[in-house]
């Protein structure tokens, strides 16, 4: 005879209750470190950079006291004045043309009868997916000074272009460049709302133009409001529009203020660095939670059926075609040609419009990137993104089921924490790191002195694109498919990794694509960590073009660009894969 001995169930509890508690220790052990892990990596850096900020001598010299002191030296330069002042200027003019550029894109590709939307709205959105720096050269080929498009205006039709490396002409470009965040927004509130009030409004006779601007405009007033903060927000960190055009001018936004006052001076002075920081890091976040508290405010305007409806077109009549050919203009100088615009000025020896470019052509600067620090960029650059986007995923995915689908009693922090990094400035979080990795050591010594570090850097900054990719997938997934599995014996995580996550595989491989060309593109945070030997592209092209090297940049520039289409491409290729065999599974 063999005797089984059994645990009694803990006091107070039946058997079926102990043996569910004992399930979830592992569990919520599991989904501790998950909170732990996202927290200290996003909000970790900041409270090394409020207390660099607040010492009398930089943290890597021993001794000091607290004091005031760098914030009274940074309020009292004239050139942070200055700085501020341009910045202002900048964010407001480009916040207003985003606005304007993108909601009538989103009204024209979502509400009208205009031709080849399709194509218009893929066209559309190509700054916010190309490299930021690539396309700022393309558009300096294009409208700079002594730039082709420039010499074709003055020279031939008698019109002077906005000089482009002034606070006016960078507006214009940031403006630009930032439209499509108006535009994806827009364009998803248009595609979800109800068109029964324009079509009320049409049936009494209102024209589409008041159709569009007494109905339609207000219903938009809650994306508008979004789009706008998002976009003031990147306009304040902005680094690389100052640093090509408005430095060799003399004009700083906050941004390339700090990065001057750390790389370039003669002294540098860390501590008033570090206050300019926190200044930037509250600006940023006033807007932050301005921009929640107001968007809950603007809910009123949001008309969404509980039920899919058909939306109907406005008609445009005979105006669709001067739109079409207006909208189908404004890419082409936006997007298309600055992109063209790169390649030439990667494939001539000097770039100058007095000369034919055919007979300047060269294949010198590509083959330039055989040089130790081109070919250490690419390399880093793409080890960086592929590792980094695997894990960060996969990290974020499990942040995401904790946020969502668990009973941790601080899940309702993850989602403001994981959204918090992409309103946080990049060049913040580099110089937050920078101090981390000098108080934490080990192992802060071995990421500053390796690629590992920029790569937690760019992760961090970058994890919010995987969070918004997964969350709304998520949400479309079912809890009764959780309580199933529970019901069956199973616990949190065998639930997670068995049920939920192959529901939203797609999702998963559409953030992982996502944060690989995020990370690979991105470089403000790495600018205060990169070391000799640990270059990556964004840097070394702006190290470069500071030192006069153009045609080498852009060809480095025209390599990272190509790199993003590949893998968008083959990104897409294979989540359509997965989608169709999924429909064809179900």
């Amino acid at each position: 005879m063999t005797l089984t001995m059994q645990r009694p169930p803990l006091p107070g509890a039946s058997a079926p209750e102990a043996r569910y508690r004992r399930r979830l220790r592992p569990a919520g052990t599991a989904q501790t470190v998950v909170w732990v892990l996202i927290t200290l990596a996003v909000l970790g850096p900041i409270l090394p950079l409020l207390y660099a900020s607040l010492r009398d001598r930089p943290l890597y010299q021993g001794g000091g006291h607290w004091t005031l002191a760098p914030y009274r030296q940074l309020f009292s330069d004239p050139a942070f004045w200055n700085a501020a002042r341009n910045t202002a200027e900048f964010g407001v003019g480009a916040t207003v043309l985003a606005v304007i550029i993108g909601a009538v894109f989103a009204v024209l590709c979502a509400r009208t009868d205009l031709p080849g939307t399709r194509v218009l709205s893929a066209l559309v959105i190509v700054p916010i997916v190309m490299p930021g720096l690539g396309l700022l050269l393309g558009w300096n080929t294009l409208y700079g000074q002594g730039g082709y498009v420039t010499g074709l205006f003055s020279q031939h039709l008698g019109i002077t272009l906005p000089d482009l490396s002034s606070v006016t002409g960078m507006s214009i470009l940031g403006g630009c460049v930032t439209a499509p965040i108006t535009f994806l927004t827009c364009r998803a509130a248009l595609t979800n709302a109800d068109s029964t009030l324009e079509d009320a409004a049409r049936s009494s006779g209102a024209s589409a133009g008041m159709v569009l601007r007494r109905v339609t405009l207000p219903l938009l007033r809650p994306a508008l409001l979004n789009s706008a903060l998002l976009t003031l927000t990147l306009a304040i960190e902005a680094l690389g529009i100052p640093l090509i055009l408005g430095q060799p001018r003399n004009i700083n936004f906050l941004a390339s203020y700090l990065y001057s006052t750390w790389s370039n001076a003669t002294s540098p002075d860390p501590g008033s660095v570090s206050a300019g920081a926190m200044v930037l890091l509250v600006i940023a976040t006033v807007l932050l939670f301005v921009r929640s508290r107001l968007i809950g405010a603007e809910a009123r305007f949001v008309a969404v059926s509980g039920r899919a409806g058909r939306t109907r077109s406005l008609t445009l009549g005979w105006w669709r075609w001067p739109a079409v050919a207006v909208a189908t203009l404004y890419v082409l100088l936006s997007s298309v040609l600055p992109l063209l615009g790169l390649v030439l000025a990667s494939g001539v020896r000097v770039l100058t419009p007095l000369i034919a470019p055919w007979r300047l052509i060269t294949g010198d600067n590509y083959r330039s990137m055989s040089d130790p620090v081109f070919s250490r960029s690419i390399t880093n650059s793409i080890l960086i993104a592929f590792i980094g986007a695997l894990v960060t995923t996969v990290i974020v995915a499990a942040a995401t089921l904790v946020a969502h689908r668990s009973r941790l009693p601080m899940r309702r922090t993850l989602p403001y924490t994981m959204l918090y990094p992409r309103a946080i400035p990049g060049i913040i979080i580099g110089i937050g790191f920078f101090w981390t990795f000098l108080l934490v050591n080990p192992p802060g010594s071995q990421l500053r002195n390796s690629i590992w570090g920029i790569a937690l850097a760019l992760s961090v900054r970058s994890a919010t694109l995987a969070y918004v990719v997964l969350y709304p997938s998520l949400s479309q997934v079912s809890e009764a498919l959780d309580n199933a599995g529970r019901a069956s014996g199973a616990g949190w995580l065998t639930v997670s990794r068995r049920i939920v996550l192959p529901q939203i595989g797609s999702a998963v491989f559409a953030a992982f694509v996502l944060m690989f060309v995020s990370i690979l593109n991105d470089y403000d945070p790495a600018v205060f960590l990169v070391r000799p030997g640990n270059e990556i592209i964004g840097v070394t092209m702006l190290d470069s073009f500071a030192q006069g090297a153009t045609g080498p940049v852009a060809a480095l520039a025209c390599i990272q660009v190509a790199i993003t289409i590949v893998v968008l491409g083959l990104g897409g290729l294979l989540v359509g894969r997965r989608l169709i065999r999924g429909r064809s599974d179900a």
